[in-house]
């Protein structure tokens, strides 16, 4: 009897077990955030939101700054760590003064549909202190970085060089520029 057990209890533990491995979830493979009934324009191939990249390779996002949606290529060309004495003829506050500048040079390609003239580009400075910057809006011309919005018309197929300032707080260095054209969690993270 009780080998009759044995044999009856080896393939209900093997069921078992083959049951429990197929029953785990699968997290879903990362994919591109895009807004519900946008198109993307042909041949143009998303970036899946929460990527990695090297400063240098491009990223292409949906972004909408309000109004309308368009498909950007933005690739960062570097971050270079500025001087605060560039700052000499602003007036900043004491923990602004303790701060280390950084310049972010981009260039953004529109691919399309939508006009995006005048747009800010989504672009965020994020810390080792896992804090997320955005660029400093600076009044006037900025000699070591002087473009940061784009142009007034930036119609499908223009591209257009940005600046951005960042002001990162003493103590924190530079972690990755992210590229975030809706939630915190889609960003693009493009590391140094």
């Amino acid at each position: 009897m009780s080998r009759l057990v044995t044999l009856l209890l080896v393939p209900v533990t093997v069921v078992a077990l083959v049951s429990g491995c197929s029953s785990k979830e699968k997290e879903p493979a990362p994919s591109p955030d895009v807004p519900k009934g946008f198109q993307v324009p042909a041949g143009v191939t998303l970036t899946d939101a929460g990527a990695s990249v090297k400063v240098g390779q491009p990223v292409t996002v949906v972004y909408d700054p309000g109004g309308a949606a368009s498909a950007v290529t933005v690739r960062v060309v570097a971050a270079k760590r500025g001087r605060i004495s560039d700052f000499r003829f602003f007036s900043l506050d004491a923990a602004s003064k303790r701060s280390t500048p950084y310049y972010v040079s981009a260039t953004v390609k529109n691919e399309g549909p939508a006009g995006l003239g005048g747009a800010t580009v989504p672009l965020s400075l994020h810390s080792d202190a896992n804090t997320v910057y955005p660029p400093n809006e600076l009044v006037g011309s900025f000699k070591p970085c002087p473009t940061s919005r784009l142009p007034k018309s930036f119609l499908p197929g223009r591209t257009a060089k940005v600046c951005l300032v960042f002001l990162l707080p003493r103590g924190q260095k530079l972690e990755s520029i992210d590229l975030q054209p809706a939630d915190a969690k889609d960003a693009v993270h493009i590391k140094p």
